[in-house]
């Protein structure tokens, strides 16, 4: 059983092309340069994507940044535009772990809507060699500069600027509207971390933590039977993430509340990132919402919420993160009704 508790905002936009097939073109070819400038520094020179990734509508446009340091072409970030400018931007940020490829089911889908979409690549993932990044002191500041650096590259895409993630890209994404109100005209969470299992809350208060973390880590496998993911969370950038998340919630308390519209799409079963988290950020909107929660019944656990079928069959084999809570790699059987809400949600 679906359980949907819904309150949909309405937001009049107006659509706004470029005036020519020729400006257009040349506007795209700048943010495609700067697309570029943005990761070149840590993942080298762009090369001809092996598994590029294909559109239906041949007038939009793809930007893949494909290198060769990425473990794959499914880890590379990317760039789903139209001829011009659209009514709203989305950009799209994945999880701890993860890589773009857990959001191409959401950002095809939103394309295919009508929006330009971004979806970017966070510091420390997609590669072969991590964890000196994952390790570091800065990562908090590297995720939130890297966050910042492409939602400013993205503006110019759209009228309005919609920004959002899967749990840990959800987070930055929600951290960076709470600094940036009045550039930010949506939210959009899917599984967004905003509270941990209590056990990881608890060991992130340890004197200490973090130091201890490293040592665990270790020398971080990165191999795994799912090529779009790690096979383990970083201790250490788990905790950061906690910090983050505590950033957060002292945010919120501190604010008068939140004014721009928030889509959230959550399980009730999952383990990793509670719904309290996305139950909260709900108690201090005073815009309209939209919450997609999905009864435990179904048991969608957290790391399959953004997978649809065609994601889950191009991995293949299982996905044996012991801290997913997932006994199997599985797509979500509501995904098409989720990102149905998603797109009304947009369209409002």
């Amino acid at each position: 059983m679906l359980r949907l508790l819904v309150r949909l905002s309405v937001i009049v936009i107006c659509g706004v092309s470029f005036s020519s097939s020729s400006t257009a073109d040349s506007s795209l070819d700048t943010i495609s340069m700067s697309f570029s400038q943005l990761h070149s520094p840590r993942l080298g020179a762009n090369k001809t994507c092996v598994q590029p990734i294909v559109l239906n509508d041949k007038n939009s446009r793809v930007i893949q940044y494909c290198a060769n340091q990425l473990r794959n072409d499914g880890n590379a970030p990317f760039m789903l535009l139209h001829q011009g400018v659209t009514t709203q931007v989305v950009v799209l940020l994945h999880g701890l772990s993860d890589s773009p490829y857990y959001m191409r089911s959401i950002a095809t889908t939103l394309h295919e809507e009508g929006y330009n979409v971004v979806v970017g690549l966070l510091p420390g993932h997609g590669v072969d060699e991590p964890i000196k990044v994952l390790h570091s002191a800065e990562l908090a500041t590297l995720w939130r500069d890297y966050t910042a650096q492409l939602i400013q590259l993205a503006q110019p895409l759209g009228d309005n600027l919609v920004i959002g993630g899967f749990s840990t890209g959800g987070a930055l994404a929600t951290d960076y509207m709470l600094d940036n109100l009045s550039q930010v005209d949506g939210l959009m969470l899917f599984s967004g971390a905003l509270r941990l299992a209590d056990n990881a809350e608890t060991l992130s208060k340890i004197p200490f933590a973090k130091w201890l973390s490293r040592m665990i880590d270790g020398d971080y496998a990165t191999a795994s039977l799912n090529p779009y993911k790690y096979p383990e969370v970083s201790n250490h950038a788990a905790l950061v993430l906690m910090d983050i998340i505590r950033d957060i919630r002292q945010k919120l308390a501190d604010s008068t509340g939140i004014t721009i519209p928030i889509f959230a799409a959550h399980s009730q079963s999952d383990q990793v990132t509670p719904i309290a988290g996305i139950q909260e950020l709900i108690s201090y909107a005073v815009a309209p919402h939209t919450l997609f929660e999905i009864d435990a019944s179904m048991n969608v656990c957290h790391a399959n919420l953004p997978l649809n079928q065609a994601q889950v069959s191009q991995i293949g084999g299982n996905d044996a993160n012991p801290l997913s809570n997932c006994d199997a790699l599985k797509a979500n059987p509501v995904h098409h009704h989720m990102m149905a809400m998603a797109v009304n949600f947009l369209s409002k």
